[in-house]
């Protein structure tokens, strides 16, 4: 890394530094606390959380960055990452804490996938994605698997010299207080498995069609998962922590009830158990007819839902003891709706839930329209949801 690029590096983390010191972040950190204690919003002085998160998409238009150098080369993720905290901060009045951290990509999210032999494609001007081609189609497939290797597998050579180079640049620098964050494993058991098998479809008629062979593959996904944990931890010499879910690909229609309870759940029971409880379980779809099933998940700590659930079903299972985050459809409330659109649907939020520890979140907010109207949009969202969950 140059000397110029290390000292532009230098001046945005204390710029971030001031900000995360700042009375108003450090308020927004007290809020955050309470809602995770579970205080109910409609008892909190400050009502609900409510936070707008922007794409990479879009930040690499309004930033100009290109997203294949931001997941590859250290400085232009450290940078961008930055510069991407500053502006929100400055552009977007909404409950996002500004902290003293740095973390390595995960690819976004795709990250265990390499590791599994599935290829990420880089893209300059999206997000890397997986390639969707198979890599396991017969029980043969099956018998060849093995757990791979925590420093060599798929792409964690790259994801290793990142954190390297963060490392170094943190301590050379005289950050002291910033932590430097690495993957943990976040994909569900069926995303993983999915991947591994090119497709939703592919996995969906296994289950339908090759019961036995789906159980074995869904349980080497659990085994996957439990085995990157692990050797994350004696990496960085941690212990193996709560565990994340983020199970965008269980909702309805993608699977059904019966079909989550048989194969699914169980696994997800045994994951929670296996990291001592669940920061988060999380889908952006409809999880409505799931709820009950997810309930039984012991030590859920943060139930995140899509903004086609039913409420009253959020509500019934998670709403009176878990901390719940409801998302708004990024399109039709915000990108697309005019302020009074967008101050009913807070509304009806939050009088759905009233009584429970309550989030609303507009993302993953990409421009569908044009970026900077889109953007004007977003800004909105954050001053008009503000108005409403402050009253």
């Amino acid at each position: 890394m140059l000397p110029r690029e290390k000292d532009e590096l230098r001046r945005l983390m204390e710029r971030v530094s001031a900000v995360a010191e700042s009375p108003e972040n450090q308020a927004k950190i007290a809020h955050w606390r309470r809602y995770h204690s579970g205080t109910p919003s409609n008892r909190d002085p400050e009502g609900p959380i409510y936070t707008l998160d922007v794409g990479i998409p879009t930040w690499s238009r309004l930033l100009g960055f290109d997203i294949a150098d931001y997941n590859t080369d250290t400085y232009t993720h450290l940078r961008n990452d930055l510069r991407i905290r500053l502006y929100h901060h400055e552009h977007f009045p909404d409950d996002t804490v500004v902290s003293k951290t740095l973390a390595v990509p995960s690819l976004a999210g795709n990250l265990e996938c390499s590791l599994l032999g599935v290829a990420i494609v880089f893209h300059h001007d999206t997000n890397p994605w997986t390639s969707g081609e198979a890599v396991v189609e017969t029980d043969e497939d099956l018998d060849r698997l093995a757990m791979p290797d925590f420093f060599t597998a798929g792409e964690m050579p790259l994801i290793h010299r990142m954190y390297a180079e963060t490392m170094e640049l943190v301590e050379e620098l005289g950050f002291g207080d910033w932590r430097v964050g690495f993957p943990s494993t976040i994909r569900g058991v069926l995303g993983l498995a999915e991947a591994m098998r090119g497709s939703h479809g592919n996995m969906l008629l296994d289950m339908l069609d090759r019961p036995d062979f789906a159980r074995r593959l869904f349980r080497f996904a659990t085994d996957f998962r439990k085995h990157y944990a692990t050797e994350r931890a004696k990496f960085l010499g941690e212990a193996i922590g709560k565990g994340n879910l983020n199970n965008d690909e269980v909702n309805i229609p993608s699977i059904s009830p019966k079909l989550y309870e048989e194969y699914l759940l169980p696994l997800e029971i045994e994951i929670s158990e296996f990291h001592g409880g669940l920061r988060l379980w999380h889908s952006c779809g409809d999880t409505g007819k799931l709820a009950p099933l997810i309930r039984r998940i012991p030590g859920i700590e943060w139930f995140y839902t899509g903004p086609w659930t039913d409420l009253g079903a959020v509500m019934s299972t998670f709403g009176m003891d878990t901390p719940i985050d409801i998302a708004v459809n990024v399109v039709d409330d915000v990108l697309a709706a005019t302020p009074e659109e967008m101050a009913a649907k807070v509304r009806k939020v939050m009088a759905a839930c009233d009584g429970a520890a309550l989030k609303l979140r507009a993302g993953c907010t990409d421009s569908a329209f044009e970026l900077q109207a889109d953007m004007a949009k977003a800004r909105l969202w954050c001053e008009v949801a503000r108005r409403v969950a402050r009253n």
